[in-house]
């Protein structure tokens, strides 16, 4: 756990709406996954993803800092692997958020992607020892519900069991 609080694996992300609201709904999800299967792997990290301006495409993200040398990325993912032992196929899904205010009512599966394109932005391959095909693996959302019960980690935090 103490792993977690090292500056290589910090990132600055928009606070109000979207770490201590979306995202913090995120990871509740994913923690309450270990409820439907006995194992769950989850990656998370950040991407700088190019947005359409009229006919050409642009990378462009906030610098942070005094001197400003911080790169805000543009967006954070999470790559889901997980088991039931019980099943022979793994359950698999990527999920791409833009680093910005969103709306509770945005539905989880609106940010779901093939993994392959969450691998081609970041630049790495996850997961590798896991054959991709049917009857191996299945879309997370096919086994279980994707959806997020937003502010369920500040409940649980004010009435641990």
């Amino acid at each position: 756990m103490n792993d977690t609080f090292f500056l290589s694996n910090i990132a600055p992300q928009v606070g109000k709406g979207f770490n201590r609201n979306y995202w913090a709904s995120l990871e509740t999800f994913v923690r309450d996954l270990t409820k439907s299967f006995d194992d769950v792997y989850c990656i998370s990290g950040p991407l700088y993803l190019p947005e359409k301006q009229g006919d050409k495409w642009f990378v462009n993200y906030e610098v942070i800092g005094d001197p400003p040398n911080v790169a805000v990325p543009t967006h954070f993912f999470k790559v889901i692997l997980a088991k039931r032992n019980n099943e022979p196929a793994f359950a698999i899904g990527a999920f791409a958020l833009p680093n910005k205010e969103i709306d509770n009512s945005a539905p989880l599966t609106s940010f779901s992607l093939p993994i392959e394109s969450i691998e081609k932005a970041a630049g790495l391959t996850f997961f590798d020892k896991v054959e991709r095909k049917v009857g191996v693996v299945a879309p997370l959302c096919s086994k279980v519900q994707c959806t997020l019960e937003h502010d369920a980690w500040k409940k649980k935090k004010r009435n641990p069991k």
